[in-house]
């Protein structure tokens, strides 16, 4: 792949979440100083990359450092604060609870795939990012729950967990930080609004499906073997802790 087409690839995985997209590896090969040298190959590619890259960042680490609420619904802005609360109480089509989330446990293949993506590859790309945290407030039964659950899931998932880029990434998709306000609609309000309809305009929403799957079956098929692997360099302490296990059931 050409420089351009990495800048390009590595901008739309980050464009929710700059640094899910192993940007350590670029920054330890002097990514700014190859970003300026092929800028003149696919120089708004590069421009919005380096956006991303210095000043979301920046965005991110001063939200968390000065703001104490930097997790909550109390550290957004007033106007998203009041147009969530006003639709707190609207009608959803769903409901799920953190449990079915986390299971990927939906009637929405695509959202169920990239949560799966997330939780045996630690990461998912940026753009369905966005429309996991999004649908999280569909279905959850209000604004606070959402946040929770969201950053829950990514804390306990993502690269980013526990990390500012995380927990803004978090409060933009829900809470519209460092955003401004859209069309008003049922349970997002002035929040902005992603749906199933509109990736499919964007993507190919079932080649997605199909590509994680895959890469889920790989991952577990690693993992599968890995135990394997443990198993027979250690068969005694396998043993062991079959016999221990036994004996704590009986």
């Amino acid at each position: 792949m050409t420089w351009a087409g990495m800048i390009l690839q590595s901008h739309v995985h980050c464009r929710a979440f700059p640094r899910t997209c192993t940007l350590g590896t670029f920054q330890h090969s002097s990514v700014l100083w190859r970003q300026k040298k092929r800028r003149h190959l696919s120089p708004k590619s590069v421009d919005a990359f380096l956006e991303e890259l210095i000043i979301r960042k920046e965005l991110a680490d001063n939200f968390c450092y000065y703001q104490p609420h930097y997790d909550s619904l109390a550290g957004a802005w007033e106007w998203a604060r009041k147009t969530l609360m006003d639709h707190a109480a609207d009608k959803r089509e769903h409901i799920y609870t953190r449990e079915q989330l986390e299971n990927a446990k939906t009637s929405d293949p695509l959202w169920n795939a990239s949560q799966l993506e997330m939780v045996h590859l630690g990461k998912m790309h940026g753009f369905m990012r966005m429309y996991w945290a999004k649908k999280i407030l569909e279905w959850t039964s209000g604004p606070e729950e959402a946040l929770s659950v969201a950053i829950y899931l990514n804390d306990k998932y993502h690269i980013d967990g526990r990390d500012p880029n995380g927990y803004v990434g978090c409060m933009w998709s829900i809470c519209g930080l460092h955003d401004q306000g859209w069309k008003e609609r049922p349970v997002f309000g002035k929040i902005c609004y992603m749906n199933y309809a509109g990736c499919k305009r964007k993507f190919d929403v079932d080649a997605y499906i199909l590509y994680v799957k895959r890469l889920v079956a790989q991952a577990k098929k690693r993992k599968a073997e890995e135990a394997r692997d443990t198993v027979s360099k250690h068969p005694k302490s396998q043993a062991i802790q079959q016999l221990n296990m036994s004996k704590t059931l009986i």
